[in-house]
């Protein structure tokens, strides 16, 4: 372990040097540098005395101390009757001790060895510790550093902030009116703290050391503290690079720092200080009192105490450590036993003076043992009132309450069930199934493990047939109420539809809605009739599949969040799907602002990927990309409708935008949802295999994806399925393929059954019909009708087929009106390949049309995703990860992808690199770059922020 360089006081090294640079010119003065104790002010000084030598000043270097007070001019004398060779005759100075005025003749003859040997040399004084200095170097100070500022002489002062007495305070005061420089130290930043862990370890610092290093705050003395202290005990693994911490517990070496300290306070300080480690991270004095079972007035000698020494900090009307390595290492030398103990104590003290039951939770979760029935009850609560603002917190709580809860409690159930709510609002699915296989079956009642079996699963990352298995287990269990199997029973309608395989779908429907209206439960009535909706409008009565869902919204205020966002979410899809896009969208807006207030990150992970679905149906791929494209994969892919859907929008992107790369990898995953994913997943896949087929003129290939036994309006029924029923019709129009055929005119039929029919359901039927009979006419008129829809893709492909067709029959020009619009629309759209096509039809009829594109940057600032751009500017910040997903209200895995695929993108492995990259990105932005690249990243930062 070495001496790291010094970090984070570029600027005042650079205060320094100018005034260093002016004393070596002549021009002397007075610097003073303040600050709490360990903030750096000892190592600056070093630093300056470098500098001073350097310029070729002569530096003198005194110090005061808290012991030598009763010793007149100590530190001046040291600074300059100790020096080689002395300022100043130490045997007249002596003799001095007869005159009855000792501080006049002393100053004066001072002053005058000063300017004589700064006549020679210009000189820099250091006195540090100045709050220590006796009263009379402090009236010496005033007098000589005030006078002859055009003497080389400068004196650098150091002294803690808010310490010493009056004399100090006045001196301060008096140097201020004399226009000496104020430098206020402030906590070292986090890429400063970064920087410093590396040095020190010689290695990149892991999440876990540079965790436990936040915990300093900024302040050099207890980083360093830390750090050696947990190299002295072995517990630093450096390896590859990289370094990283065993444990969570501070080190021996900053107990003994802070126990000397406390050893530094009265008796009475001490104790407040004990006893205020034990309290949360943010307490009233009032608690302290209460704790201490003192009135609060009986409190301010020792507080007041506590803050000088500069362990306290006020917080608005609270106090705090100001250190919480400080507040650690003082908790970490109390014994366990009576630490939590007195943990314990100050949870009830808190209670008994009306504290709510979340800030008691933080003290209850260390300090409550098993049984302990008040701490329970408070955790619970206190995990149901933070649920909507920090589900991480508030599963954690109920993690707490949970293991505190005797093993065989009747009431294990539902708290189980409680937190795998919580869990998997969180994101931390893994951590909820585990739950769930840990608790049941057989140790809970039947009627808590069907609540359990309702909660265990999600979209994000279980299939449609675990949910169906899940909800064929809960119904066969005994004694359930009525209510309990209504919901299995509509769970199981619901999954039915999301798993694609029509046959008993409408049976499953039918007696779920049943008995959600013999029970009168809105959560019943809600997927029941979903899954009547999407069974509606598979068999093309979109119309009233929509009606439907939009008369469910009403009961939704009765229900929990997962159902509500359920409901939200399926209309949106109704509204896209029947060419509402812009009602869509304003759901999708409604629902993601209100999971971003409640922090609801699954749900979050849901509606973006609505959010991308909708952009590519209205055209704006590339926005649509951004959204999807970078929302957590999961794993194995397209098994899961949530990871299909990501599939299946991406796929639609890379093909229209001839982007091969996203292709072939959306293609491998379509590949194996073929053969391990769901019918609805099989089909959709099969689609996207079918598409990339299409697209490179593998006509039989395309027929042989596209040719199954299937219906071509499925449930669930998405935006996309337009889409893929016109590649269809084209297929079955090139190839002639009479199962293709039969197929779509099933579909057709089904799209026009309706009555009064969805105008876009009408459109998209003549169109794929004018594609099957190559009728000219009809294909111009479904252009026509595609042209006021929310649908421009779908109205750009029409006017292509018209356009086709035109250019068949001779009617050149009206064929390339047609294909100069779709051709415009395209491009509009991003839809590069297809324009391409178009371009190349166009050409055939003598008229040139040139796709203009700006390729996608694939690495540096310019390719991350404004998402991105926000996650790596608070990391290079030095905020955590989570605290990351709780400021841009995204999941830390989701914050953890974001992180990687920036790093990727940039071509570093490392927090420091990331910070050293945006430093100098920053440089390049104050030097006025005018790198549009730079541009992109500043502004698009501050507009997400």
């Amino acid at each position: 372990m070495c001496l790291p360089p010094i970090r984070g006081r570029a600027d005042e090294l650079q205060v320094i040097g100018a005034r260093i640079a002016a004393v070596a010119h002549g021009r002397g003065g007075v610097l003073v540098i303040e600050g709490p104790p360990g903030i750096g002010k000892s190592r600056l000084l070093t630093e300056s005395s470098s500098l001073a030598e350097q310029a070729g000043v002569r530096a003198l270097f005194g110090e005061a101390f808290e012991h030598q007070q009763t010793v007149p001019f100590f530190p001046l004398f040291m600074a300059t009757l100790r020096a080689d060779p002395p300022v100043g005759d130490a045997e007249a100075l002596r003799r001095l001790g007869t005159s009855t005025d000792l501080g006049y003749w002393v100053v004066r003859d001072l002053q005058a060895a000063i300017f004589a040997t700064a006549s020679r040399t210009p000189l820099a004084i250091f006195l540090e510790d100045i709050h220590w200095a006796d009263n009379a170097t402090l009236l010496a100070l005033r007098s000589l550093a005030a006078r002859r500022r055009d003497a080389p002489v400068l004196w650098v002062l150091t002294t803690r902030t808010n310490v010493g007495g009056l004399a100090v305070r006045e001196t301060l005061a008096a140097l201020r009116g004399n226009d000496a420089t104020f430098l206020r130290l402030p906590p070292m930043t986090p890429a400063a703290v970064s920087d410093t862990v590396r040095d020190v370890v010689r290695a990149n610092a892991d999440v876990s050391l540079l965790s436990l290093a936040d915990k300093a705050r900024g302040n050099p003395f207890l980083l360093t503290e830390l750090l050696q202290g947990l190299h002295e005990e072995g517990r630093l693994d450096v390896s590859g690079g990289c370094a990283v911490v065993t444990g969570d517990v501070l080190p021996q070496r900053l107990t003994h720092t802070m126990q000397q300290r406390l050893d530094q306070l009265s008796t009475a300080a001490t104790q407040v200080v004990r006893v205020a480690a034990v309290l949360p991270d943010r307490f009233t004095v009032r608690l302290l009192a209460a704790m201490l079972e003192r009135r609060p007035a009986a409190l301010v000698s020792a507080v007041d105490e506590a803050v000088r020494a500069d362990l306290f900090i006020e917080d608005g009307d609270q106090m705090r450590f100001r250190h919480d390595l400080l507040r650690e290492a003082t908790r970490q030398s109390l014994p366990q036993s009576l630490r939590r103990a007195m943990e314990r104590q100050s949870a009830t003290a808190m209670l008994d003076i009306g504290a709510p039951a979340e800030a008691v939770a933080t003290q209850l979760a260390r300090s409550a043992e098993v049984g302990d029935r008040a701490a329970i009850v408070a955790l619970r609560e206190a995990a149901q009132a933070v649920a909507n603002e920090d589900p991480c917190s508030a599963a954690d709580l109920s993690n707490r309450a949970l293991e505190l809860l005797p093993s065989q409690d009747p009431g294990r159930g539902r708290l189980v069930a409680e937190t795998i709510v919580l869990l998997n609002r969180a994101t931390r699915y893994e951590e909820a199934l585990r739950l769930a296989e840990t608790t049941v079956p057989g140790s809970v009642a039947p009627e808590e493990e069907a609540e359990i079996r309702l909660l265990l699963r999600t979209a994000i990352t279980d299939t449609a047939t675990r949910h169906i298995e899940e909800n064929r287990r809960a119904l066969r269990l005994p004694n359930l109420s009525d209510v309990t199997r209504a919901r299995h029973r509509s769970w199981l309608a619901y999954n039915l539809t999301m798993y694609g395989q029509r046959g008993h779908d409408s049976t499953a429907a039918d007696e779920a809605a049943a008995a959600a209206a013999d029970t009168g439960d809105p959560e019943s009535s809600i997927l029941s009739g979903v899954a009547r909706a999407y069974l509606d409008c598979a068999g093309g009565y979109a119309g009233r599949a929509l009606r439907r869902v939009e008369e469910l919204q009403v009961l939704t205020g009765e229900c929990e969040v997962t159902t509500q966002n359920l409901a939200a979410c399926h209309l949106a899809n109704l509204l896209a799907v029947v060419g509402r896009l812009e009602d869509a969208a304003a759901v999708i807006a409604s629902g993601t602002a209100k999971s971003q207030k409640e922090h609801d990150g699954m749900a979050l992970h849901i509606w973006a990927l609505m959010a991308g679905l909708m952009q590519v149906a209205a055209g704006r791929l590339s926005v649509g990309r951004n959204i999807t494209e970078h929302l957590p994969k999961p794993e194995p892919t397209g098994t899961t409708l949530v990871s299909a859907m990501r599939m299946f929008t991406l796929a639609e992107v890379a093909a229209r935008t001839d982007d091969r790369n996203l292709l072939t990898a959306m293609l491998s995953e379509a590949r194996d949802a073929c053969s391990s994913g769901a019918p609805t997943v099989r089909r959709g896949a099969a689609r996207v295999l079918g598409l990339a087929a299409w697209r490179r003129n593998a006509v039989g290939e395309a027929v042989r994806w596209l040719d199954g036994d299937f219906s071509l309006l499925t449930t669930p029924f998405l935006p996309m399925v337009l889409d893929h029923l016109t590649l269809t019709a084209r297929v079955a129009s090139s190839t002639g393929d009479a199962g293709l055929r039969a197929r779509l005119a099933d579909a057709i039929d089904a799209l026009e059954g309706e009555r009064p029919g969805v105008a876009l359901f009408g459109a998209v039927a003549r169109r794929a019909r004018g594609i099957l009979e190559r009728d000219a006419e009809v294909l111009v008129a479904a252009a026509g009708l595609l042209r006021s829809s929310e649908r421009p893709l779908l109205y750009a492909g029409a006017a292509e087929d018209a356009g086709v067709e035109l250019s068949r029959a001779r009617r050149n020009a009206e064929a390339v009106d047609q294909l100069n619009a779709a051709f415009d629309t395209y491009s509009e759209c991003g839809a590069s390949a297809d324009a391409r096509r178009v371009g190349r039809t166009l050409r055939r009829l003598g008229v040139t049309r040139r796709v203009v594109t700006h390729p996608h940057a694939r690495t540096g600032w310019d390719s991350l995703t404004v998402s991105e751009l926000a996650v790596v500017e608070l990391i290079a910040e030095g905020a955590t990860n989570r605290c990351v997903a709780q400021h841009l209200h995204l999941s830390p895995h989701t914050v953890k992808t974001h992180l990687r695929n920036a790093f990727a993108k940039l071509g570093i492995t490392s927090r420091t690199q990331l910070t050293q990259l945006m430093r100098r990105a920053d440089e390049r932005q104050q030097l006025g770059s005018d790198d549009p690249t730079m541009r992109r990243m500043t502004c698009t930062a501050a507009a997400v922020r």
